[in-house]
């Protein structure tokens, strides 16, 4: 940290997106969403919605967590933690999912 408190600058640090670059991100987000509006509700996708809408929402996701985020210009160390942290709480959900998937005393409630 610097004397200003702010961050140290040094040659590694990475040029961050302009006005310009966060208002394509924000219209390539809101594409992105109504397509999942239109997925929703569109008729006869049937099992394939829910993979699509999944998909879609981490594009927008990862997106948000890159850009909005700024984790795309840190370090390489806390991407890799962040990227850990998420597929191992992705691998839990799965996990669990799947344990209880069909259990007649989930069902019944």
């Amino acid at each position: 940290m610097s004397a200003g408190g702010g961050h140290a600058t040094g040659s590694h640090e990475r040029q961050h997106p302009t006005v310009r670059q966060y208002i394509l991100i924000g219209i390539l987000l809101t594409v992105i969403t109504i397509v999942e509006l239109a997925a929703s509700y569109t008729p006869g996708l049937g099992v394939l919605l829910i993979p699509i809408l999944v998909v879609l929402s981490a594009i927008k996701f990862a997106i948000v967590v890159a850009y909005f985020m700024h984790l795309r210009f840190e370090d390489a160390l806390l991407t890799r933690l962040f990227v850990f942290g998420f597929v191992l709480a992705g691998a839990i959900l799965i996990a669990m999912l799947a344990l209880f998937w069909g259990d007649p005393a989930v069902i019944n409630r």
